[in-house]
């Protein structure tokens, strides 16, 4: 008898929850937000042994914002409609997009083209 052992470690993201009819605190646009979670496992023959390394993020749409999302507070999204943006961190913000009026502009200007603002 012939025996072949697979196996490996791999990581692993899915959506959990999305959230309707949310602004965005990045570009203040009316969105859809993401529930991420993602971990890692190790599997064997492709069946997941055990998993660790667990994180939870917030993915908002319009502009791809990603805000990182606490154990304790991830588990009180998964019952409740409505996202506190102070009790996360933000870990990603897209600089193309214009802080004031949410319009998509070059990393370049100095102004933005659609209301004006001074950019950073």
């Amino acid at each position: 008898m012939f025996f072949i052992g697979i196996f490996g470690i791999q990581n692993k993201h899915r959506v959990v929850k999305e959230f309707y009819n949310v602004v965005c605190p990045n570009c203040n646009r009316l969105s859809r937000i993401e529930l991420i979670e993602t971990y890692n496992y190790f599997h064997f023959f492709f069946i997941p042994l055990f998993r660790w390394n667990f994180k939870y993020y917030l993915k908002a749409r319009c502009c791809n914002s990603l805000y990182e999302v606490d154990k304790d507070y991830f588990h009180e999204l998964l019952k409740s409609d409505t996202i506190d943006f102070n009790r996360v961190r933000s870990v990603y913000s897209n600089p193309n997009i214009c802080p004031n009026c949410g319009g998509f502009i070059n990393p370049g200007f100095s102004f933005c083209p659609h209301c004006g603002q001074r950019l950073y």
